[in-house]
Parts: structure tokens; C-alpha cells; sequence
């Protein structure tokens, strides 16, 4: 895992963020399940994806072509979140506001983000497979423009390459989360192979946090839709 971190633990009242950042396929549904099952609704609110992060997804895929307004990123990122935060702290693996976070989280002790990688080609079937399996999905991969970066209306159907084109979606949003994050020490990276076959969900947990959970590997082989199912907060 590139933890960056040491061993310091960073002091001070609640209310931190854990914010996920990937390209989504990423077992980030699974990761909220666990965490919303083992952390106290009382004190933390742990989401997915949330009201009008549809909406972020498209301004950020946006803003990565033609320029970022930093007032627009935090207005909306704080419009998306406020109204699950409750003055707890916060657990966010929403995929579709990634590419919105503010700038001034980079600097922030109160933030800690988790990039989770995936290999490109992996994501890439993945994708394809869960677009064509969903009707939502399907909706937004094939006629919402700038829904991903380089993938083009109606491309998903037409495009026998549709597969290295995501692959390449992969390939530009983790070099975006790292050119962006990368270089501060509130930012670690780490494989979705290893998140879900070593304990290093409860380890991240307990050092931002100082809380131990158990996360078992039962727990972490159960798919997303295998278990119960998962009503996204709010």
C-alpha cells in the first residue's frame, strides 16, 4: 500500500473525511456496505453515490478538457455533500464527484484520500459489461456527452475498440487523481486487489480514525450484489 502517512497521527476534533477516489469499478459499493455496517451511524455518515453526483461527474469530465473553475468545484462538491455530513465524520466512495473534490482539500489535515487503482484493461471489462447490464448505465455511457472523458455518444455501441477506449479512460483519471493529489501527504494509493485480499480497509480505518473495526475475508469476498441490498443515504 502507498502510504505516504508514517506512522503520525494527525490530532484534533472529529469531523475528518475519508474520500475514495477512483474510476469506479473499483468495489467502492462493497467498500461502503462494510463500513456502513461496521462503523456507528452516530458518528460517521458513509456514502456512495449521492443526489446530483451525476451532475459532478458531467462538470468534472468537463473541467478536464476545457479548463477548472475552482469556485464552481467547491460550490458544487459542498452542495453534493453537506447535506449528508451532520457534523459527523465523513466517508465518501462516490466514483461520479471524484473529479470535482476542491483544491483546498490537498492541504487540509482534516482530509485523507484513498486512490484505489484498478488495472486498465480489468476496469475496462468491467465497465463494459456492468453498461451494457444496466439500464441506467447504458443511458449515461451512450447518449450523455462528457459522461467519460473520451468516450463519445453512441461510441459504446458502434466502437469494436470500446474496450481500449475505457482502458484509456482509466489510464487518464488515475493519472489525473495522482497529478492532482499525489504530492501531498494526506493521499495514499492503493491496488483494489490488495484492499480486498489484506486488511488494509481496517488498518486505513483505524489509523485516520483510531478506530478498530474487523473486517473479515468473508467479508471481503462477498460481490456487492450478493449481499443485502444498499439504499445510498439521502
Amino acid at each position: 500500500m502507498g502510504d505516504r502517512m508514517g506512522n503520525k497521527q494527525i490530532e484534533g476534533p472529529v469531523r475528518k473525511k475519508l474520500i475514495f477516489l477512483s474510476t469506479g469499478r473499483c468495489g467502492t459499493i462493497r467498500i461502503t456496505q462494510i463500513l456502513r455496517e461496521k462503523l456507528s451511524p452516530e458518528t460517521f455518515t458513509v456514502v456512495h453515490q449521492m443526489r446530483f453526483s451525476r451532475l459532478a461527474n458531467v462538470v468534472g469530465n468537463a473541467m478536464y478538457y476545457f479548463g477548472e473553475s475552482p469556485l464552481i468545484k467547491r460550490l458544487l462538491y459542498s452542495l453534493i455533500t453537506s447535506r449528508y455530513e451532520h457534523g459527523k465524520d465523513f466517508i465518501s466512495t462516490d466514483p461520479l464527484t471524484a473529479m470535482i473534490v476542491p483544491d483546498q482539500y490537498k492541504h487540509s489535515a482534516k482530509v485523507l484520500f484513498v486512490h484505489i487503482t484498478r488495472d486498465d484493461i480489468s476496469f475496462a471489462r468491467s465497465m463494459v459489461r456492468f453498461t451494457k447490464s444496466r439500464f441506467k448505465s447504458f443511458i449515461a455511457h451512450t447518449f450523455i456527452p462528457l459522461w467519460q472523458p473520451g468516450v463519445w455518444p453512441l461510441e459504446t455501441c458502434f466502437n469494436k475498440n470500446i474496450i481500449d477506449k475505457y482502458a484509456l479512460v482509466s489510464s487518464r483519471k488515475n493519472m489525473f487523481f495522482y497529478e492532482r493529489f499525489g504530492h501531498y501527504s494526506n493521499y495514499l494509493q492503493i491496488d483494489m486487489k490488495t484492499l480486498f485480499s489484506t486488511d488494509a480497509l481496517a488498518r486505513i480505518i483505524n489509523r485516520w480514525f483510531g478506530i478498530n473495526i474487523t473486517i473479515t475475508k468473508e467479508n471481503l469476498k462477498i460481490k456487492a450484489n450478493e449481499s443485502s441490498a444498499m439504499v445510498d443515504q439521502g
